[in-house]
């Protein structure tokens, strides 16, 4: 299986242009920590703050990125992040191929060689009627909203944690994350020992996305306490 590193080490040798796709944050990682020449590398969202990025590689050019704003009737629609990124994946669009997802201001970014296409196909989100219209996602700024919550935990392990958070039992969220059912940073885990850290976001099917906030406390018996948010 060709890992994330091995398809970097080809850019870097063949020395040509390359534009990828949406990155997740922890490849953006891994290929920031990896790079020794940054001059070669250009990363972009599509508006500041972005989590998802594109990648040039020895490219002058812009990062091609396409940002939408979605109009509705909000007397019968409600959008979320769950049913804008269903939809564009029930259109046949890899993940990889959608950016952010801004579902309170109804504003998704994609790759910029999809805009047609979206444009023709995506016309209706939970069988209601939605208009699209680009705009300059530069100007897009990044509004979140956390309903916080604080519990103390063993530790913070996978598993315990969408446990924890999910309010389920801990054979409960073996089966969710053995079912690929989250991810870490965009990418799905199915180790359950793997550790979870602060600035971490756990998508959780059917409840949600989440981030820890911070686990540098511990109880007087020797917990952690760890906080984290929903997004709302």
């Amino acid at each position: 299986m060709i890992t994330f590193i091995d398809k970097l080490k080809n850019i870097i040798a063949n020395k040509k242009p390359v534009h990828t796709k949406f990155l997740t944050s922890t490849e953006q990682a891994q290929l920031t920590s990896y790079l020794k020449d940054k001059s070669i590398l250009k990363l972009d969202g599509g508006y500041p703050d972005s989590e998802l990025k594109r990648a040039n590689f020895y490219c002058n050019e812009d990062i091609m990125i396409t940002c939408f704003k979605i109009h509705y009737n909000k007397k019968y629609l409600t959008l979320t992040h769950q049913n804008i990124l269903g939809t564009l994946l029930s259109l046949s669009i890899t993940r990889d191929s959608i950016g952010d997802i801004l579902s309170e201001d109804g504003i998704f970014f994609v790759i910029s060689e999809l805009r047609e296409y979206i444009l023709k196909e995506l016309t209706i989100i939970s069988n209601v009627k939605i208009e699209l219209e680009e705009i300059n996602g530069s100007n897009v700024k990044r509004h979140i909203k956390l309903k916080e919550t604080i519990s103390s935990i063993d530790s913070l392990r996978l598993d315990l944690v969408v446990s924890k958070i999910c309010k389920i039992s801990r054979k409960e969220s073996n089966v969710f994350i053995e079912s690929d059912l989250v991810k870490v940073n965009h990418v799905i885990v199915n180790k359950n020992t793997k550790l979870i850290g602060d600035n971490d976001i756990l998508s959780i099917r059917k409840y949600g996305r989440f981030i820890i906030l911070d686990t540098s406390k511990t109880s007087k018996k020797g917990k952690i306490i760890m906080k984290y948010g929903k997004f709302t």
